[in-house]
């Protein structure tokens, strides 16, 4: 069997050593004849109660200005994109006018067009005339295809 060491563990008698004595001290009576503990937490009541009163107003307070602001810059924001909005609306007309005003001049241009290759048809031998309508007539359906497509994406 293993031998326990901490039986040689040298032990300590302390019932041997000297008994020291503590000088006594007497603390000094405070007498407060005036002293009225009600007052006194009634004041660290009322001084705790307006910190807080002034803590929840300066949050009302920055929270109202923050409202202000928000609004301030919603307001500011919504004015620039009306601004916006109404340059780009400008803007669009003024492009849609234009053209429509190409179109137009396209229209008196096709037409133009047509008298000159009606014109030309009659001048030529029967066969050729009967070629020139046909590829004629075949442009203009490929124009109306054309137009009828840009017109209807614009």
């Amino acid at each position: 069997m293993a031998s326990n060491p901490f039986n040689s563990f040298p032990s300590v008698d302390f019932s041997t050593m000297p008994k020291f004595d503590l000088p006594k001290f007497d603390l000094p009576n405070f007498d407060f004849p005036n002293f009225d503990s009600e007052a006194i937490i009634t004041s660290a009541t009322d001084t705790a109660k307006d910190a807080a009163y002034i803590t929840v107003g300066l949050g009302v307070m920055a929270f109202q200005k923050a409202q202000v602001r928000r609004r301030e810059l919603s307001k500011s924001l919504t004015d620039q994109f009306a601004s916006g909005k109404a340059q780009i609306d400008e803007l669009v007309d003024a492009v849609e006018a234009r053209l429509a005003t190409l179109d137009n001049q396209f229209v008196a241009l096709e037409d133009k067009l047509d008298i000159a290759v009606e014109n030309l048809e009659k001048r030529l031998p029967e066969q050729a005339g009967a070629l020139l309508n046909t590829a004629h007539e075949t442009a203009r359906s490929a124009r109306k295809q054309v137009r009828s497509r840009v017109l209807t994406t614009a």
